[in-house]
C-alpha cells in the first residue's frame, strides 16, 4: 500500500519491489474493484462524527472515530452532509453494539438532527474548534462595531476555558454582551419597497451560534477525558486523506473513494492483500 497511502510515486515503488510499472498496475486492478468495508468495532464509548469532501458537490465521506482508541470505527460515502445521510450512517452503526454515550460533533444541523434520532440518550459535546473558527469567520478579524469587536474578545477567550468557574463567568459575560447590544442587534435596514432586513446579520448570526451551542460546548470541563474537539477525525483522518487526494490527482471519484477506505481500514488495523504493496 505504499503507493496509495504515501507521496511514493508509482515507479519508485516499482524499483523499490523490483518489479515494473506495468506488474504494479496489474497487482493494484482487484485494489480497485475490492475497496475495504469497516470492520465491527464494539463498546465505543466517546464517538467522532465528521464529514470530508470527495469531490466537491459530487460526493462526501461521512467519518466516525473512536476517541478513546484513536481509530475508525466506519465511514460512508454519500452525495452530500444531510440528515437523511447521517441518519442511514448512524443507524448502521447500531447492529454492531455502538451505542455511545458521548458523540463529539461539529453541530451540522442535519448530524444533530440525526443523533437526536438514532441515539436520544447520548450526551453531544460540540467541537470548540468549530464553533471558534465559524465565529472568527462572521466576526472578521477586526469588526467595525463595539458589539463585533466586545463579542470577539468573549469567542477568543473560549479556547482557554478549563474550569467550572471559568465556564460560569464566560457564560455571564456572554449574557451580559447579549444584554447590553440587544437594541443595537435588533437594527434593521429598510427598502424604498417596504422591505427589510436586520442590519447586523453576521453579527446576529454569530449570537445565535453561540447561544444554540452553549448546552452542549462544555462538557470537557465535568469530564475532562472528553476531547473538546473533533480533530482525531477531522486532523487525523480528514487531513490525512485531503492530502492523499492531493498526491493523486486526476483519480476517478470511484479510485478516490477506494483510495480513501483503503487508508481508513490501514487504520483501523485491517491487513491489505500480500499483493499490495
Amino acid at each position: 500500500m505504499m503507493w496509495l497511502t504515501t507521496k511514493s510515486t508509482l515507479r519508485h515503488v516499482a524499483e523499490k519491489v523490483g518489479v515494473s510499472t506495468q506488474c504494479l498496475h496489474a497487482w493494484f486492478r482487484p485494489l480497485w474493484a475490492n475497496p475495504p468495508k469497516p470492520m465491527p468495532i464494539t463498546n465505543v464509548r466517546v464517538l467522532v462524527l465528521d464529514g470530508t469532501s470527495v469531490v466537491h458537490r459530487r460526493c462526501v465521506l461521512l467519518i466516525a472515530g473512536d476517541a478513546d482508541r484513536a481509530i475508525p470505527v466506519s465511514w460512508l460515502p454519500v452525495e452530500r452532509e444531510a440528515y437523511e445521510s447521517w441518519h442511514v450512517f448512524l443507524r448502521n452503526l447500531c447492529p454492531e453494539g455502538i451505542q455511545p454515550a458521548l458523540v463529539i460533533c461539529d453541530g451540522q444541523r442535519g448530524l444533530l438532527k440525526a443523533i437526536h434520532a438514532v441515539w436520544p440518550a447520548a450526551k453531544i459535546q460540540r467541537c470548540l474548534v468549530h464553533v471558534i473558527r465559524q465565529s472568527r469567520a462572521w466576526l472578521t478579524q477586526h469588526p467595525k462595531t463595539k458589539a463585533g469587536r466586545d463579542l470577539l474578545v468573549l469567542v477568543q477567550k473560549l479556547s482557554m476555558i478549563r474550569t467550572k468557574r471559568q465556564k460560569r463567568r464566560w457564560i455571564r459575560a456572554f449574557k451580559y454582551w447579549y444584554r447590553t447590544h440587544d437594541r443595537f442587534l435588533k437594527e434593521r435596514t429598510y427598502l424604498a419597497t417596504g422591505h427589510w432586513w436586520y442590519t447586523h446579520r453576521k453579527l446576529r448570526g454569530t449570537r445565535s451560534l453561540l447561544r444554540n451551542a452553549i448546552p452542549d460546548l462544555f462538557r470537557f470541563v465535568t469530564d475532562p477525558s472528553v476531547p473538546r474537539t473533533s480533530n482525531h477525525v477531522e486532523g487525523g483522518c480528514n487531513a490525512r486523506i485531503k492530502e492523499l487526494f492531493r498526491c493523486h490527482r486526476g483519480f476517478s471519484l470511484s479510485r478516490k473513494i477506494t483510495l480513501a477506505s483503503w487508508y481508513l481500514a490501514l487504520r483501523q488495523g485491517q491487513k491489505p492483500t500480500r499483493f499490495f504493496h
